[in-house]
């Protein structure tokens, strides 16, 4: 029996541990050849290995380093995953952030900030470079990853909650 995501491409963000790195098992469980990134380069390799050891003899799995909220390190992502694949044919976007933790009049504005950009920007620039690929194509999936930050937000959670809505 063929594997139902044989022959597909994915990119999958925020996949060096948790959640990500739960979504890229599954993809290439799946067969799918997957491309995942995440900022932290040790845990990146690491999930890259332990993912290539579930990979079929076929299956393309690889890593690199980005920060999904910086657009140079996106754009580099998006062409690497060109690169590496002739298609593109899923972006599942992980990657995020708790943020500050804390009543909104006193934790860090900056870091409240950062987590907002991490996790709205991280969402949208992976888009703004894949679609294009996607439109020429004539096929793409996105998966937004929200969570239940978005739809039952806890306290003192703030910049995650207001980012996962937005997502």
């Amino acid at each position: 029996m063929t594997p139902p995501l044989a022959g597909r491409n994915a990119v999958i963000t925020g996949a060096n541990q948790g959640l990500g790195l739960e979504i890229a098992r599954a993809y290439v469980d799946a067969g799918a050849n997957v491309l995942i990134c995440a900022r932290g380069e040790g845990l990146l390799e690491e999930a890259r290995r332990t993912l290539t050891l579930r990979a079929g003899e076929q299956q393309i799995v690889a890593a690199e380093p980005a920060d999904v909220s910086n657009p140079d390190d996106v754009e580099r992502l998006a062409a690497r995953a060109l690169a590496i694949f002739p298609q593109v044919h899923i972006l599942v976007n992980n990657a995020g952030v708790y943020g500050p933790i804390g009543p909104i009049e006193s934790v860090d504005w900056t870091e409240w900030a950062r987590a907002m950009e991490n996790n709205v920007h991280g969402s949208v620039l992976p888009c703004r470079a894949l679609l294009p690929h996607f439109k020429e194509r004539g096929y793409g999936k996105i998966v937004q990853v929200s969570g239940g930050g978005a739809t039952n937000p806890l306290p003192r959670i703030s910049a995650y909650a207001a980012s996962k809505a937005a997502v």
